[in-house]
């Protein structure tokens, strides 16, 4: 009679072991919103570059050089961190903060910049275009950022 209700009671459930992050490609980032803004933005930055190269301001040149190989290769990390769920896996690192604060100071830099080469610059007009178009493109992007960041929202 008793011997019944031992085999009846319940075993306590350990808790199922947490899903593991492992690095990934995913084609569906390069679609989504912040996929294509990192995508204009490394095309801003590699069209404004050859605009600046075919430009014969060397001073303002120089400066563009640095901006835009620095934008390129942090764009670039960003960009495959991203696609390759890097964000993910180490996700307690600050990510939208640190981004946020990238974009702010890309877009800052890029409106000196432009405005310079614009008024200066023989090729002036392209170089302040893309300029402005990356202004755009990283000034969009930092809102996001911004937002998401407040909202408490995951970086992917």
């Amino acid at each position: 009679m008793y011997d019944v209700y031992a085999n009846n009671q319940s075993q306590p459930t350990t808790p199922p072991a947490p899903p593991q992050k492992v690095l990934r490609f995913d084609r569906g980032y390069a679609t989504s919103r912040p996929g294509i803004l990192k995508l204009v933005q490394l095309l801003c930055n590699l069209i404004g570059f050859i605009c600046i190269k075919v430009s014969w301001v060397w001073f303002s040149a120089i400066f563009y050089n640095i901006l835009y190989w620095v934008a390129i290769i942090i764009t670039s990390f960003l960009l495959l961190s991203y696609t390759f769920h890097f964000v993910e896996k180490h996700d307690r690192w600050p990510w939208l903060k640190w981004e946020f604060f990238y974009c702010c100071a890309v877009t800052l830099v890029y409106v000196g910049l432009s405005i310079f080469a614009a008024v200066v610059g023989e090729s002036g007009w392209a170089v302040g275009f893309f300029g402005l178009c990356a202004i755009l493109a990283y000034g969009y992007d930092g809102y996001l950022k911004y937002t998401a960041w407040k909202r408490g929202l995951p970086p992917q």
